[in-house]
């Protein structure tokens, strides 16, 4: 992220590396959204007076579009794992056919 910034003591900036830095797949997705929720409870704190946090509404706003991103990319990962599952799945019934077979003659 930088250079330490006002608000790295933030809930959500500790959420995001978090999510960024999650290296267990499993739990990104939910990373992903408790990242989220922090992230719209903060701007709507942030809103009130935006002047002030000009630069944080900004870091939210790059960093959401940074998960969107990683989002992408996770459902991406979790399709392409799907596939590769259900292709070895094929792979072992018709391994097993044949003797299926023999078994039924």
């Amino acid at each position: 992220m930088g250079l330490s910034k006002d608000y790295d003591h933030e809930k959500w900036v500790k959420l995001y590396k978090m999510a960024i830095l999650g290296l267990e797949r499993a739990r990104l997705t939910g990373r992903i959204e408790d990242t989220r929720i922090e992230m719209a409870a903060r701007m709507v704190k942030l809103r009130e007076v935006p002047s002030l946090h000009a630069e944080e509404i900004s870091a939210i706003n790059k960093a959401q579009r940074i998960l969107r991103l990683l989002e992408s990319e996770e459902k991406r990962l979790a399709a392409e794992q799907k596939r590769r599952a259900i292709e070895e799945a094929l792979r072992q019934v018709r391994s097993i056919a044949p003797k299926i077979q023999k078994l039924r003659s």
